[in-house]
This record gives C-alpha cells, sequence and structure tokens, in this order.
C-alpha cells in the first residue's frame, strides 16, 4: 500500500521516515498503475524519497519526480534489491514509479520517505516563506548568515548523531507460525524518561503468493505502516526506517495462507527524551522551559 496524505499527517514526532515496499505488475511499454508513489498538498511537510530498491534488470526504467526534478534511469545499473543512494526534496509535489519495456510479474521495490516540518533555516535554504514570528526569529539568532555560509540547516545525519541520546540498541528476531489471523510480534515499551524509535525490520520474504504483510502501530496511531509487503525483504537486509514512539510500538504480521517457521529481525533504539526534543515534537510550550530560549534556538533550527 502506497504511503498516503493521512500517514503524512500523522507525523508528529519528527523527522521520520516512513517505510514502502512493493509488488506489482506491469504491462508492456507502461508504467506500474497505480504509481508506486504519488504525493501531493503535504504542506506544512517537506519530504525526502531515499533509499530506493528495485530488481536489477536492463527492461525496467526507474523514473522520479520531486517539484521541478525529474529524472529516469535504467534499473539494470543499479544495486539489485539493494538500497541505492537518493535523496530527493519536494516540497509540493513527490512521484516515483517504474516503466517496463516488457511483461513483468511480481516485480519488487522499496524505499523510505523522510518526513518533516522545516525549521527557519530549512525555509531559508528551500525558498520558502516565513511566517512574521519566524522572521522575528531568523533576525534575532541571524539565521540567514548561516544558511548563506552553508552550516545551516544541519544535515539528517549529523542532526540524528547531535539530538538523539542513544541509550540502548537492540536487536530482537521471531520465528513465528502465521496465517490468516493477525499474530503479534512484539510490543516496544520505552523506560522512565525515554522514546523509542523503529529504525529497521528484515524477514523471511515468503513467495508472492503468501502475500505476508507487516503492520507497524505507533503510540495512538493505529496502522500507521500498514500492509508492508515482505516479498521485497530478505533477513540479508534491513528494510531502513525511523518510527519514534512515545508509549509503543507495534509489530504485527498476517498472510494469505500458513507460513511455518518465518523468521522476523528487527532493531530499535531506546532515547533520553530532552528539552530539545520535547520542543520539537510539540510536547512542551515556550512558557514551561526552563530556558525560554531554547524554544527559538529549536524553531529557528540552530539546535
Amino acid at each position: 500500500m502506497s504511503i498516503s496524505e493521512t500517514q503524512i499527517r500523522q507525523v508528529h514526532l519528527p523527522p521520520e521516515v516512513i517505510p514502502d515496499t512493493w509488488v506489482g505488475d506491469i504491462a508492456a511499454s507502461q508504467e506500474a498503475v497505480p504509481p508506486i508513489l504519488e504525493l501531493r498538498r503535504f504542506s506544512p511537510f517537506v519530504v525526502h524519497l531515499q533509499e530506493i530498491a528495485v530488481e536489477q534488470d536492463d527492461q525496467v526504467e526507474v523514473r522520479v519526480r520531486g517539484d521541478t526534478l525529474q529524472f529516469n534511469l535504467v534499473a539494470g545499473s543499479l544495486r539489485d534489491l539493494e538500497v541505492n543512494p537518493f535523496d530527493i526534496l519536494a516540497k509540493d509535489n513527490i512521484w516515483f514509479n517504474l516503466w517496463a519495456s516488457a511483461i513483468k510479474s511480481d516485480l519488487r521495490a522499496y524505499y523510505g520517505l523522510r518526513v518533516y516540518q522545516p525549521t527557519v533555516a530549512h525555509k531559508l535554504a528551500f525558498g520558502i516563506s516565513l511566517t512574521a514570528e519566524e522572521r522575528r526569529i531568523e533576525s534575532e539568532l541571524g539565521i540567514s548568515k548561516s544558511v548563506q555560509k552553508g552550516v545551516l540547516p544541519l544535515p539528517w545525519s549529523l542532526q540524528r548523531e547531535r539530538e538523539y541520546q542513544v541509550m540502548a540498541e537492540e536487536t530482537h528476531g521471531r520465528i513465528l507460525g502465521i496465517g490468516t489471523a493477525t499474530t503479534a510480534i512484539e510490543a516496544i515499551h520505552p523506560r522512565v524518561n525515554e522514546f523509542v524509535v523503529l529504525t529497521g525490520i528484515a524477514c523471511d520474504p515468503g513467495a508472492a503468493g503468501d502475500a505476508i504483510t507487516v503492520t507497524i502501530d505507533r503510540d495512538q496511531d493505529a496502522n500507521y505502516v500498514p500492509a508492508l509487503l515482505t516479498h521485497p525483504l530478505a533477513l540479508t537486509r534491513d528494510l531502513s526506517c525511523f518510527i519514534p514512539a512515545l508509549t509503543e510500538i507495534r509489530l504485527s504480521v498476517v498472510a494469505a495462507g500458513a507460513v511455518a517457521d518465518w523468521n522476523v529481525r528487527y532493531t530499535f533504539l531506546r532515547c533520553r527524551m530532552t528539552n530539545l526534543l520535547r520542543v520539537r515534537f510539540g510536547l512542551v510550550s515556550k512558557e514551561e522551559l526552563p530556558e525560554p530560549s531554547l524554544w527559538d534556538k529549536v524553531k529557528g533550527g540552530v539546535l
């Protein structure tokens, strides 16, 4: 099931990386119908299409559009169902699909979509208009000068290193008998003064006809990632994601029929809840902070 505008609206602990998988048929000289990913009207969020993986096939073309950027490339030149380095920014629309010169059945792909509300620094870098409050923050902190120097906004990798104080990283695994009734894999809960972040999933792919799907629920967001098809996945590689939760992450699985000895592995972080993240997650007001200036710095993208 393609990532929807509804899922984007459920992002409230940003940045979040939503994973998606796809299995489908393509007619000769046609694109997949409907497109693997097609999103519009997701303001005030911005998104990054990343980590695209497809089957290596000279008869298949990868097609990507992000706002005004558009390109096509032959899937035969990419790693076979392994992550390829993509990071396509979009403020207004994002689109990803496959085209085939010959008939294709049960073709497989997966990708991630990073979603967040831009800070003042992001807006300046991306050419997005500022609100009156954001103009005040920019003026007081001199953010435009840092953007012009190229030191802001922070890259996602650096932001993750700086902001998320990891207290533990855990990888869990299960071997289950599954079938048409939903089977719980695990419910992951944070400890006191912490939150958890799901960062990866790997599993037995199963046959296409098994139609094995994994669902990720987060806090009160039931079916946050619904019906994640496992056929493009494998135990030899992780499907990356970044899904924070304040109270619980629940993983479950269902299949079209009985499947014995199904293996699944997943990794998550236990992170300390800090005032910086309380501001970013919208869990505290400016007046509640022991250091009110932190509010402007987080909203400005300085921290």
